[in-house]
């Protein structure tokens, strides 16, 4: 199917570019949070075939969250996802990272996305990431919409007989027992397009809502718990209050010969694996 004439084509996605922002992103994340962890054991990610992740989207967060998980899930897999047209074009490094422009809230924004999604699908080893809530929504906010465009995609890769994956996944980042918030991830069973032919668009939107919905609800079953032996940590962050009470304490337990923790809590410090 041609490309139309208002749609960019697929990113080019620079491997130099990418290794040092995914850097740059592991030591801003650290400075974030306590943790980025993900619900263990959970489903395997999908081996074969381009995969659809996509996410509820409860803060300004989730792209970078979302650029340590793929490495973690998807390491192999060349990352693309939608990026508003505007603010695109004052940061066109993104560009270089896998992401492509969409005018939000527009037909010609839909259209832009099938486009380059569909494009993208292409290659087996794609993953494509989507907030398909269209805007920030409260992670307990089981009323929301999707937007329409991930049905339609589906849909239409349906119809053509392809084959791809859906993932959901879903993040909250809840306050436990340290200074920083938690950032918690909970991936849902992966739905194969081959095995939804037929179910049109509006069948689609409905399916892609309810096993969002359902994975975040199981998220936030697993947050209340705050059991430390269901999670994996995939990123460690800074520990204990910080500044000059933490030197203060590092210091007092040199010199009474104990030993020194900085870490509050006991939650998510000492029982899942942390990498790096």
């Amino acid at each position: 199917m041609p490309r139309p004439p208002h749609a960019a084509p697929k990113p080019r996605v620079s491997r130099r570019v990418l290794a040092c922002f995914r850097w740059y992103t592991r030591r801003y994340l650290r400075r974030a949070f306590h943790s980025v962890a993900i619900a263990r054991p959970g489903p395997e990610p999908p081996r074969d075939g381009p995969l659809v992740v996509y996410l509820n989207h409860a803060s300004w967060w989730d792209p970078l969250v979302a650029m340590r998980l793929a490495e973690v899930v998807a390491p192999d897999r060349t990352l693309y996802a939608p990026f508003d047209a505007e603010a695109l074009q004052r940061y066109p490094v993104f560009e270089k990272l896998g992401f492509f422009p969409v005018q939000q809230g527009t037909r010609r924004g839909a259209a832009q996305f099938l486009s380059v999604a569909r494009e993208v699908l292409e290659e087996p080893r794609a993953s494509l990431w989507v907030t398909p809530e269209g805007g920030f929504v409260d992670p307990r906010d089981r009323a929301a919409r999707l937007e329409p465009g991930l049905a339609h995609l589906a849909d239409r890769l349906a119809a053509e007989g392809r084959d791809a994956w859906l993932w959901p996944l879903a993040i909250e980042y809840p306050f436990w027992e340290e200074r920083l918030p938690e950032a918690l991830c909970q991936f849902g069973e992966p739905i194969a397009v081959s095995s939804f032919e037929g179910l049109g668009k509006a069948g689609w939107n409905t399916l892609l809502a309810d096993r969002l919905r359902d994975t975040q609800r199981a998220l936030e079953a697993r947050s209340l718990r705050r059991n430390p032996s269901e999670w994996r940590v995939v990123l460690g962050g800074a520990e204990g209050v910080g500044g000059v009470y933490e030197s203060v304490r590092w210091l007092k337990a040199k010199l009474t010969g104990r030993s020194y923790r900085a870490a509050h809590g006991e939650k998510l410090s000492r029982g899942p694996t942390t990498t790096n």
